[in-house]
């Protein structure tokens, strides 16, 4: 009975552990978000806080090719910013890039779009939104 007891306060102990969330390195880390979406990597937490998507779908004739953007809210325990990622033809007119530099105060962050789906240019079919992209803190 003794044995029980002390297995069960084990089992409890271990289970009551704090887990701690991995950090945001110089290596990178690729990350994959629904709208709204909330992860933390250390005392860093990053939000897909708005998705505008006007790509063209397959199938159309459209006056313009269009883009997807992203925005990104990225917090650490003392200051925030927001970074937009985009994608499609027209990321120029929109002044907006795949890649984008976030700064936290003496930390900089280095973001890559990978993809935002679901991609009207290659499916009809509607879904939850996700943003793809890399991080890697540079500074």
């Amino acid at each position: 009975m003794k044995y029980v007891f002390w297995l069960g306060m084990i089992l409890f102990v271990t289970g009551c552990a704090k887990h701690t969330a991995p950090v945001i390195d110089a290596t990178g880390t690729t990350l994959s978000l629904a709208l709204h979406e909330k992860k933390s990597y250390g005392n860093l937490a990053i939000t897909v806080s708005r998705i505008q998507e006007s790509r063209c779908p397959m199938n159309a004739r459209c006056i313009r090719a269009g883009e997807a953007i992203a925005d990104l809210a990225i917090s650490d325990d003392h200051s925030s910013t927001t970074v937009s990622l985009c994608t499609g033809a027209d990321c120029g007119m929109q002044k907006k890039e795949a890649q984008a530099t976030g700064i936290l105060g003496a930390h900089q962050y280095q973001l890559s779009l990978v993809d935002i789906v679901p991609n009207p240019t290659k499916t009809l079919e509607k879904g939850t939104q996700k943003v793809t992209f890399s991080i890697r803190k540079i500074k």
